[in-house]
């Protein structure tokens, strides 16, 4: 509504129009910080569509700060943990999702895991669940064992809240 005032605008409306006026200097950077909360599920994938568009031309990137880890699995190339201001991991987000993966173990197989596969760790109710950067190469070495594709969700939590050898 072009009489109406911004202040009145909706968050996806200001989001929209910032991300224009970004776009409208023909930058080859975008720095985004939470660019997509607060959005319903329709405008964020209207802007996460616009921010793909952008991406696809080489010489232009985006480093995007979010919360919504669904967002970072539709856009990203590579997808970094940050946590208290430290830096826990960076990966690429096809290895993450195709690669990485969480070993459902009981404590004797656990005590029997070799401490150098063990990105982190967290104790459940009648189980542990264990990070490993390489789910077929677990698979190989400890045979019989329960492996897991995971969520990028799921290894955050792993990563936070979990324990490292």
């Amino acid at each position: 509504m072009p009489a109406q005032k911004l202040k009145h605008y909706s968050r996806g409306m200001t989001m929209k129009l910032a991300v224009a006026a970004a776009l409208s200097h023909h930058p080859q950077l975008l720095i985004l910080d939470e660019a997509t909360s607060g959005l319903d599920p329709v405008m964020r994938d209207d802007m996460l569509d616009v921010l793909l568009d952008f991406v696809q031309e080489e010489d232009h990137s985006i480093l995007l700060s979010s919360h919504i880890t669904s967002d970072l699995e539709k856009i990203a190339d590579y997808i970094t943990f940050i946590h208290d201001g430290k830096l826990i991991m960076t990966a690429s987000k096809n290895d993450l999702i195709y690669q990485y993966a969480v070993m459902r173990c009981r404590e004797s197989q656990f005590q029997a895991l070799d401490p150098g596969d063990i990105l982190a760790w967290r104790r459940r109710d009648f189980q542990i669940d264990v990070l490993v950067a390489d789910g077929k190469q677990a698979e190989r070495k400890y045979p019989g064992s329960v492996i897991d594709h995971t969520s990028v969700d799921e290894m955050m939590l792993l990563l936070v809240k979990g324990e490292r050898v």
